[in-house]
C-alpha cells in the first residue's frame, strides 16, 4: 500500500474536495459557496442566532463569518435585526429568498452526496455519517 492510501486525512480531504467541487457547481448560479449554504441552513434551523453563535457552532473564524453574513445580506438571503438583549449584537433571520435557495439546492446536495457515496451501501453510509459526526464533535 502506498503512502497516499495510508493517510486518512489525505483520503478524507480528496473525497471532500470532490463533493465540494460538485456542490459548488450547483451553487454558482446563486453566487454562494458551500460554507455560505451551511450558514443559511444553520440560520434557518436556528432563527435569531448571532454571528458568534453561528461562528462557534460551525467552527468558522469570526472575521470570515462577518464577510459571509455581509455577502448573504447583500444577496437578500438573510437579514440582521437588533438583538433586544444585547444592543451590540444582531440576530439573524433567513429571508424568503434565502429559503428558496436552500430548498432549491437541497435535492441537489442530496444527489451530490449520493453520487459521491455510490460505492457504499446504506449501512456503510450510516456508519460513515456516525463516524464523521463523532469526529466533528470531538474537535
Amino acid at each position: 500500500m502506498n503512502k497516499w492510501n495510508q493517510s486518512y486525512g489525505f483520503l478524507l480531504g480528496k473525497a471532500l474536495q470532490q463533493m465540494e467541487q460538485k456542490f459548488a457547481e450547483g451553487l454558482a448560479p446563486f453566487n454562494i459557496n458551500s460554507r455560505q449554504y451551511g450558514v443559511l441552513l444553520f440560520i434557518e434551523e436556528n432563527p435569531y442566532s448571532s454571528q458568534k453563535d453561528i461562528s462557534d457552532n460551525l467552527q468558522i473564524d469570526r472575521t470570515t463569518m462577518v464577510s459571509h453574513i455581509d455577502h448573504l445580506e447583500t444577496l437578500g438571503f438573510v437579514e440582521r435585526t437588533k438583538n433586544p438583549n444585547d444592543r451590540r449584537s444582531y440576530s439573524l433571520l433567513i429571508t424568503e429568498k434565502g429559503k428558496e435557495v436552500l430548498n432549491s439546492r437541497w435535492e441537489f446536495l442530496i444527489d451530490v452526496e449520493s453520487e459521491v457515496l455510490t460505492p457504499l451501501n446504506q449501512q456503510e453510509r450510516q456508519l460513515l455519517k456516525g463516524f464523521l459526526i463523532k469526529i466533528w464533535k470531538s474537535l
